[in-house]
């Protein structure tokens, strides 16, 4: 069997995400001061030499990708070359996307991939997945991707969200100030 980075990323990136959260509650569920329920052969309070040590490995973590809505995308757009990586399926990219985005599926996304799409590291790379143009229950494709990108050395990184905003929800709104294409863009 050969081993396939593309294969783990996304388990490793959703494990990594799965670890985050489940430290940041017990942050806010117990400081390092106060008595913890004791688990089998461990003490009733928090070592605070292991407190410091999650404190600062937390201190280290990105903070995550600037969110842009209409008017901020529009504003980046104007202050010169923006690469527009849509994560979503080959499918959905082939219905609608943001003219001049390129296609990069997550489950395709590493860091070997990466200079292929995007060389100047320096440049803003905004991510676009179905939840930038619509909001919905899932989590949204541009937050897994961040940790991805920020990684492989990218720090000037956004993730679209074209519904939130003063521009509103609405697909016609959007399609007024960015132009789109795919099979099923109105004309």
């Amino acid at each position: 069997m050969r081993f396939s980075a593309r294969r783990c990323a996304l388990p490793i990136l959703l494990i990594s995400m799965v670890f985050i959260s489940i430290t940041t509650r017990a942050e806010k569920a117990a400081p390092p001061s106060v008595p913890v329920p004791a688990i089998v052969n461990q003490p009733a309070t928090v070592n605070q030499p292991d407190a410091e040590k999650l404190m600062q490995f937390r201190a280290n973590l990105p903070e995550g990708a600037t969110a842009l809505d209409l008017p901020g995308y529009l504003a980046l757009q104007k202050q010169g070359k923006v690469t527009v990586l849509d994560l979503r399926s080959p499918e959905s990219f082939a219905r609608r996307h943001i003219k001049g985005s390129i296609s990069a599926p997550l489950t395709d996304l590493t860091e070997k991939t990466l200079p292929g799409l995007v060389p100047d590291k320096t440049a803003p790379v905004v991510l676009a997945c179905d939840y930038s143009f619509t909001p919905s229950r899932m989590v949204p494709m541009t937050i897994q991707a961040y940790p991805v990108l920020h990684a492989a050395g990218y720090n000037n990184i956004y993730r679209l969200n074209l519904w939130s905003g003063p521009q509103g929800i609405a697909e016609d709104a959007q399609q007024k100030q960015i132009e789109f294409e795919g099979t099923e863009v109105k004309p």
